[in-house]
């Protein structure tokens, strides 16, 4: 049997551990041409593959991807359509919520207007602005898988009452959880939104001008799902206008955001690249998830844990 590791971050070290815990054939590629030569004899493939790649492996039973987003890998063309993907969830949800909470701590201290006051050495006080405490607040949450419930995992530590949304709650969350269609009924009554959800059909556009209209005014967005949930001209006009009073962005709509984007120096928005996920253990975490699936593949020829649905796209 052969693996096939087409993701970079894994070193020589990494391929070694995972030659000896599966006891079969490893190989990372070197580049694309060598990953586009290996991939027809692949059984099963470590990484984000390209499209080429996809089609070459024609013999791959099993994708392990090293991201939560899999939407690149459900547009491709396979070359074998029996192939199960799985995602990494479970790898990311502590650095992203501590990301999406650390954005609001940001806006409610005023530290990103701090910062710029470091910079040009100016001791202000600032007793102007807006002071906030998370404390006692109500705070939505646009997703409730991995992300959304290590979000409100934190949130309750300060003491706030978490609604979060989903397709299809099951009943036995441990939070307080409603369905997505009931967002536009339960969106007067927040203080803040995190945006967790993953880029589906359904999802695109969803935070758009009229619903983010359905928001207090005093509201604060925070988007670490994907960027295309508000669509950017929406964004904009939500905040140029006062509909909300700010917007913590780990992601953009268009992404990377461009140079002349009016989002770039607004003085109520925070902008990181994309960088939320970084984290010293995803290596480890997700070493772990591919192990566990390893052994369920090996006995009975398909992974477990974090299988994608094709239809849901996660």
């Amino acid at each position: 049997m052969n693996v096939l590791i087409t993701w970079k971050f894994l070193d020589d070290t990494d391929v070694e551990l995972l030659r000896q815990k599966t006891g079969v054939n490893v190989i990372k590629s070197d580049s694309k041409e060598h990953a586009l030569e290996l991939a027809p004899h692949a059984d099963v493939v470590f990484g984000f593959p390209s499209t080429e790649i996809l089609q070459a492996a024609v013999n791959c039973k099993w994708l392990q991807t090293p991201y939560v987003g899999v939407e690149r890998i459900l547009r491709s063309e396979w070359g074998n359509t029996e192939m199960v993907v799985t995602n990494a969830s479970g790898c990311f949800g502590p650095p992203i919520a501590e990301h999406a909470i650390g954005l609001i701590l940001a806006f409610n201290r005023g530290l990103h207007l701090a910062r710029d006051n470091q910079n040009g050495q100016v001791w202000n006080m600032n007793t102007n602005y807006p002071f906030r405490e998370l404390s006692n607040a109500t705070v939505g949450i646009l997703g409730y898988g991995d992300l959304g419930r290590n979000i409100a995992i934190r949130l309750a530590g300060f003491g706030c009452r978490t609604i979060a949304f989903r397709n299809n709650p099951t009943g036995n969350e441990k939070h307080e959880v409603h369905n997505l269609e009931s967002f536009s009924d339960l969106a007067g009554g927040l203080d803040y939104l995190i945006c967790a959800l993953p880029e589906t059909p359904k999802t695109v556009g969803f935070l758009d001008k009229k619903m983010m209209q359905l928001l207090p005014k005093h509201v604060i967005i925070v988007n670490v799902g994907r960027g295309s949930l508000i669509p950017g001209d929406d964004l904009i006009f939500a905040l140029e206008q006062g509909i909300i009073a700010g917007a913590g962005l780990d992601v953009t709509d268009p992404e990377p955001l461009p140079a002349n984007s009016p989002l770039w120096k607004m003085p109520n928005v925070i902008i990181t690249p994309h960088n939320s996920a970084f984290t010293p253990f995803h290596k480890e975490r997700l070493r772990q998830i591919f192990l566990e699936n390893w052994d369920h593949f090996k006995a009975n020829g398909e992974p477990k844990i974090n299988v994608v649905d094709e239809q849901l796209g996660y």
